[in-house]
């Protein structure tokens, strides 16, 4: 069963929920329906699941829409509130206690790590409207990122290929690529070079002189 919201475009970086009233939901009836099914599903069938059982959770995962390619890794208690909203690339990994709450679509790209206890936060509220409206956005975690314990990503936020957040780290902006930042708010600590540089993985020459010059407190 696959089920698809048709009410948040994959490639919108932020967008405003119409409701008729503060009290009304966002989502239609199919929406509902198929998370509520899903909880039942992974409270069921994939969160008493043993650690070498990923297949199986992936199996879950994209029988409900979610578009997972290559080897990935998930463990058995990450929280996704819609798979269908989910995508993940070869080698990329979700560890213990990682909750993707994607109200609007999440994308992890090869290789990129969220670790024990992140909050990928793909909702928020718009607190200068009446009705406060939902609000949701879509997070990209790129190619060779890591995102660091217990960190929070809020909507909209794109973490820049080979970028590192340190632990418990708040992420309202993006992340430039290869640049580690940390912090509340969070904010670039220096460069990152990495050891696969020297096989073509790491940041180009072109992207460590951006890097090198960008100001201290310059998050973008």
């Amino acid at each position: 069963m696959s089920v698809a919201s048709g009410e948040v475009p994959s490639d919108e970086r932020l967008r405003s929920m119409n409701v008729a009233n503060r009290y009304a939901s966002p989502w239609s009836w199919r929406v509902r329906f198929g998370g509520v099914l899903w909880h039942v599903v992974w409270l069921l069938l994939f969160r008493p699941t043993p650690k070498p059982l990923t297949p199986w959770r992936v199996f879950l995962l994209r029988l409900f829409g979610a578009k997972i390619s290559g080897k990935v890794y998930i463990a058995p208690d990450v929280k996704v509130k819609y798979p269908w909203n989910l995508e993940m690339h070869d080698r990329s990994c979700l560890a213990y206690g990682a909750e993707v709450y994607n109200l609007g679509y999440c994308v992890l790209g090869e290789h990129a790590v969220v670790t024990q206890l992140v909050y990928l936060c793909g909702g928020t509220h718009d607190l200068s409207e009446e009705d406060q409206r939902l609000v949701v956005g879509r997070i990209e975690i790129e190619d060779e990122a890591f995102v660091g314990a217990r960190a929070l990503i809020l909507p909209g936020v794109k973490v820049g290929k080979g970028a590192v957040v340190g632990a418990g780290a708040v992420v309202s902006k993006d992340v430039p690529p290869w640049m580690i930042v940390a912090g509340n708010p969070a904010r670039p600590v220096r460069p990152r070079f990495h050891p696969r540089s020297i096989h073509g993985m790491g940041p180009s020459s072109s992207e460590r002189s951006t890097e090198s010059d960008r100001p201290t407190g310059e998050a973008r």
